[in-house]
């Protein structure tokens, strides 16, 4: 390499970007002089329509400012998951791979993968049927997503996980599935097979265990290293570079010395930048409304849509069915004061830099005016969006002294698991969260910490709590009575929770957070074919250019399949994956012809 490796967990307890990824993304979005927006509505007459700018408006060209060249067979442009993973694929199948990244690390986030089919889970006798699953991620996504897509995902992955299990033994690691699966009500309701992959360091602790990308990433640098791979930090992709046919030849990227370079590739550009989480103006533009909904955006900051917009601009087409998709847990806080996280219509989210975890946890939930108004036991984002619909867009999660035996009982999984469990994870979460073995353990992880830095409301008393919260309290403490009179019952007749998640709320101290959603990405991007090569409006080919991971769509729409663990990483590693394959003409693990036959054939 000619960089030094370099890695960082993400800012979790600041939420605040970099200065060197904001100004990478003024080096994309102002590099230069801007060409007339919407010239095509403007033909039209609209003159209001022809004066809005849009993100997709093509800054004019920076070849002519262009310092040097340099020659690769593939030039990755992105740093996280996908990124990483694609470009030691291309380098372990011999091509000369550079990997430019904005920042000064490569991403270290998430790291469960699911997969169905792996060695890993027949060695265990784990069955899946893949057809099943892949109508049930049609169903999620109401119809508009590429069925063709999803297939090829269901049919691979297990045999990527194979992959990834080989290179992380090469670095002394291993990869483990998670066993412990949720249990429904009704059953059928949702579906959460044991299919949730995840590289950790052996030998497996009973809790706190380093895992996913923050020990897979190092590995697959190092491994990308010893394969000849190069790498170049602080270097922003500006603009792709296109011969007469429309072929992207290369890219254009702003260096940290701040020159312009052209990186000519003989074979592709592959874009993995990681959607636009953190494009507030882009998510506008592209109908994700819900992330004015959510308190924090930790973990997308550094997402500005620069894959997706360079593609457009190559002359891709936009994957419109699934734009306003993205990714919401419902761990956001606001702190118990009387100011709103930033959260509505009219602001723009992802003010607070709190989280509190055990936020999915089905405890009882109340609006503005102190009334329940859910389930509250489902996945994170349908929670989160009844929660919407409440006044001020937020809610109140309420609990007792007796939160340790109500959490044991409630057995949530994969990344809301709090307790610990054989055969799970039991992952250590952004370095200061993880499953607890005890009561103790709980109060000294979760419960105390939180407490003291405002994210949790405590006070003896459910009178003195709901004074703390400001809601109407002769309401509230009737939704609380007749609460603990369901859970005395043992049936919730007014929302039917399951009884094992009803549970009272009468042994102080009494503790309530103020909540919102945390949007984690966004999850649209353009339109691709089966080898995730990006086509035009008309469906052609956008020959020498891949978008991998969470720059193309036609994988998600509306509601994120939650109970998936690590559906939208494993979407990101595989595409990455499969592409770097496609790129050197290697056929893919399980060739499925029904996606290859559904897309033209390249030229």
């Amino acid at each position: 390499m000619k960089e030094s490796m370099n890695f960082s967990r993400r800012s979790f307890l600041t939420g605040a970007a970099s200065a060197g990824a904001l100004a990478a993304m003024g080096a994309l979005a102002g590099c230069a002089p801007k060409a007339p927006a919407n010239e095509e509505l403007a033909a039209t007459g609209d003159a209001n329509a022809a004066a809005k700018p849009s993100v997709f408006d093509k800054p004019a060209s920076v070849a002519d400012q262009v310092a040097r060249t340099e020659d690769y067979d593939v030039v990755v442009v992105g740093g996280g998951n996908s990124g990483v993973v694609g470009a030691l694929e291309l380098a372990q199948l011999g091509a000369k791979t550079l990997l430019i990244e904005q920042t000064g690390a490569c991403t270290i986030y998430a790291g469960d993968i699911d997969a169905l089919d792996s060695k890993i889970q027949k060695d265990l006798g784990i069955e899946i049927d893949k057809e099943w699953v892949i109508k049930d991620l049609v169903r999620y996504g109401q119809g508009k997503v590429d069925e063709n897509l999803i297939r090829q995902w269901a049919y691979n992955a297990g045999a990527f996980i194979d992959w990834y299990q080989e290179q992380m033994q090469k670095k002394g690691l291993d990869v483990m599935v998670d066993t412990v699966c949720k249990k429904f009500s009704p059953e059928g309701i949702w579906n959460s097979p044991a299919s949730v992959h995840t590289a950790f360091q052996p030998p497996l602790k009973p809790t706190a265990n380093s895992m996913g990308s923050e020990i897979a990433v190092p590995a697959m640098m190092e491994l990308y290293a010893e394969a000849g791979g190069e790498v170049r930090y602080n270097t922003t992709a500006v603009e792709l570079v296109q011969d007469e046919s429309g072929r992207v030849t290369g890219v254009i990227a702003l260096t940290e010395d701040d020159e312009y370079v052209q990186f000519n590739t003989a074979k592709a550009v592959m874009l993995a930048t990681g959607g636009f989480g953190g494009n507030k103006d882009m998510m506008d533009e592209m109908g994700v409304i819900s992330h004015k909904f959510c308190s924090n955006h930790i973990g997308a900051e550094n997402s500005h849509g620069d894959g997706i917009r360079m593609a457009v601009w190559a002359g891709a087409d936009r994957d419109y069915a699934c734009e306003g998709s993205c990714n919401i847990f419902d761990r956001g806080c606001i702190t118990g004061d009387d100011t709103n996280g930033g959260i509505g219509l009219d602001n723009q989210g992802g003010e607070n830099p709190n989280l509190w975890w055990p936020g999915s946890q089905p405890f009882l939930r109340v609006n503005a005016h102190g009334k329940r108004f859910c389930n509250e036991d489902g996945p994170y984002d349908i929670v989160f969006n009844q929660a919407c619909m409440q006044p001020g867009h937020f809610w109140w999660q309420i609990f007792d002294a007796s939160s340790w035996e109500d959490v044991v009982s409630f057995g949530t999984t994969i990344c809301s698991r709090v307790v610990a469990a054989e055969g799970a994870k039991n992952c250590l979460l952004l370095g200061q969260y993880y499953p607890c073995t005890s009561e103790e353990e709980w109060q000294s992880v979760f419960i105390d910490p939180n407490v003291e830095n405002g994210v949790l409301l405590k006070a003896d008393t459910i009178e003195e709590l709901v004074d703390m919260m400001g809601l109407p309290k002769e309401q509230t403490l009737a939704t609380i009575e007749r609460y603990n009179e369901l859970a005395a019952k043992g049936v919730d007749d007014d929302y039917h929770k399951a009884s094992f998640r009803l549970t009272a709320i009468d042994e102080g101290p009494f503790y309530a957070a103020k909540l919102a959603g945390w949007l984690l990405s966004t999850l649209s991007g353009v339109r691709v074919d089966n080898t995730y090569t990006p086509l035009t409006a008309e469906g052609e080919r956008i020959e020498g250019l891949k978008c991998v991971g969470l720059d193309h769509g036609g994988f998600f729409n509306g509601m994120y399949a939650q109970y998936y663990g690590g559906l939208n990483m494993s979407h990101n590693v595989v595409s990455s994956w499969l592409a770097a394959m496609d790129l050197m003409g290697q056929e893919f693990p399980v060739p499925v012809a029904s996606a290859a036959n559904a897309y033209k054939t390249r030229a």
